[in-house]
């Protein structure tokens, strides 16, 4: 199975660092395609661009969550599996690992996560951390939703076409961390 990482960046260069170093380095499972969809605001633009195997696009500065850029996402990814990483976010070591285990009997595999102060995962408030999904479903389904809870509504829309939803009973994600 192939995995494409898509990362989104508002204006946060330092946390779009640690989050491509962690995809690299950090995790158990490295991904075999990163693409990077990033607002063009003066401290992204500057950001150097040097990442061996990581595709950079600048997108308009949208202030959507980052929803237009993981439509983007969806649109340019090759693999069979894509995750959704921002670059406010952690991840266990082992997040992609796990969840690939997970995907033979899945078409969408989710995880536990929290945040400060601890929160639970509920579909309707998810985020877009804390699954992945199999690209031919992502590209049938597609990004379409811009509000605030459009990552809910991307999971409902994929359980709506027929997904096959499977939950990681661990904590892997750690939203607004950076």
């Amino acid at each position: 199975m192939t995995f494409t990482a898509i990362v989104t960046s508002h204006a946060n260069s330092a946390g779009l660092l640690h989050a491509l170093k962690a995809l690299r380095t950090e995790q158990t499972r490295v991904p075999d395609q990163i693409i990077v969809l990033a607002s063009d605001t003066p401290e992204i633009v500057k950001f150097p661009r040097s990442f061996p195997g990581v595709e950079f696009n600048d997108v308009e500065n949208a202030n959507d969550w980052g929803h237009s850029k993981r439509a983007r996402g969806i649109e340019l990814a090759v693999c069979d599996w894509i995750g959704f990483f921002n670059d406010d976010d952690s991840y266990a070591p082992k997040y992609i690992a796990r969840m690939l285990r997970e995907a033979p009997k899945a078409d969408v595999v989710y995880c536990g996560w929290n945040e400060q102060p601890h929160c639970e995962f509920a579909l309707g408030k998810s985020t877009s951390g804390n699954f992945i999904v199999r690209s031919t479903l992502a590209k049938k389904v597609g990004w379409n939703d811009r509000h605030y809870e459009a990552d809910g509504t991307f999971i409902e829309a994929l359980k709506a076409a027929g997904a096959r939803v499977v939950r990681v009973d661990e904590t892997l994600f750690y939203h607004n961390v950076q």
